[in-house]
């Protein structure tokens, strides 16, 4: 999801010179899970990923996801399935994952639609070995999908905020199902104002980002965190932190529980820039000024958010949320089941506030 990404005739995409080496390196310090989906990278991931690990497919294991959103009929299963293996020029996936399964959709369209049978054929074929979902809250109804026998492994969120699926990896972990989480960082919520958080939490023996991985690879349910990985720097910080991940005493863990009265001002807004919410027809990107407002409102990084909200790069492109017709196609595609027209409506006039002080200076 967080590959170094360029513009190219008008359009994001992943910048290959930058995310093939990132990769191959990733594979050369031993990392041998690689996840992407349909939606990551402006569409892009799965084809870049494919074309970097290609020549290095016998050490690793890749997992994409199948875009339920976008599943309309029974046949749309083995649809998507070809195209991500074309785009990632794979034969076979490792792990096919059911992208966001909410309990509508596991009602609505996994069992209606017999999206399990197509899986199992597909597995039968060998164009996938390992079922998965992914998911987001309502972690006390996924316990029915575990329950089917049908999935080798699930994916959810978990970081020192949000704690709320500790019970289910616990019980996907006795059923035999790997676990694996996204979101340690809270999509670099928990680094954007890294100093911060080590102060209000009242340790500088790591890094925010060692801190919040740490803590993940705590919880004795959890077979793999995920991390988003833009740059080499990040990679070898991250790698260097995996290795000591064993050593963590349970004493350090809840010292940081104790502390969680100090990150609630994080809960003010929940988003994990995740960019599903880039569906806009008039080109609001809600993840970004979400961002902004964390920076300004929670991290005191004023002058960081103004900046960006006066000198927009290429790549940093968005309508304000002015233009907001309430049409609510972001706020279905939404992990965290933000209001989204709501909270812009909120959020906006204080970041409007604070770049208008800039442009008053100016003159």
């Amino acid at each position: 999801m967080r590959l170094p990404m360029k513009q190219k005739n008008n359009t994001a995409v992943v910048d290959d010179e930058l995310a093939t080496p990132l990769l191959r390196r990733a594979v050369d310090l031993g990392i041998n899970y690689f996840d992407t989906a349909w939606f990551y990278g402006n569409g892009d991931s799965q084809r870049a990923v494919g074309a970097a690990l290609n020549p290095v497919r016998d050490k690793v294991y890749i997992s994409t996801k199948l875009p339920l959103f976008l599943i309309e009929k029974s046949q749309d299963f083995d649809e998507y399935l070809k195209r991500s293996l074309e785009q990632m020029d794979l034969e076979y996936l490792d792990f096919n994952y059911f992208h966001s399964v909410s309990y509508r959709f596991w009602k609505e369209k996994i069992l209606p639609l017999k999206l399990l049978d197509r899986a199992e054929e597909a597995k039968s074929k060998g164009l996938i070995r390992h079922l998965s979902f992914s998911f987001h809250g309502e972690s006390d109804r996924m316990k029915e999908l575990i329950d089917t026998g049908a999935f080798s492994s699930i994916l959810g969120q978990y970081n020192l905020v949000d704690r709320r699926n500790e019970e289910l990896f616990a019980y996907a972990k006795a059923q035999g199902v790997g676990t694996a989480v996204m979101g340690p960082l809270m999509g670099g919520c928990l680094t954007d104002g890294g100093e911060i958080l080590l102060k209000r939490i009242g340790t500088d023996l790591y890094s925010a980002a060692e801190t919040g991985l740490r803590f993940a690879w705590s919880l004795p349910s959890v077979d793999i965190v995920l991390s988003g990985m833009s740059t080499l720097e990040q990679l070898e910080e991250n790698v260097s932190y995996a290795k000591r991940a064993d050593s963590i005493p349970q004493e350090e863990r809840q010292a940081l529980l104790d502390k969680e009265q100090a990150l609630n001002d994080l809960n003010d807004l929940y988003c994990t820039n995740c960019q599903y919410c880039y569906v806009c027809p008039e080109s609001i990107r809600p993840a970004r000024i979400f961002q902004l407002y964390l920076w300004h409102q929670v991290w005191g990084l004023s002058d960081s958010a103004r900046d960006k909200l006066v000198n927009r790069g290429p790549l940093d492109k968005w309508t304000e949320p002015t233009a907001c017709t309430e049409c609510g196609a972001c706020a279905a595609r939404c992990p965290q089941k933000i209001d989204i027209p709501s909270e812009l409506k909120r959020v906006w006039p204080v970041l409007r506030q604070l770049r208008d002080s800039c442009l008053y200076n100016r003159v």
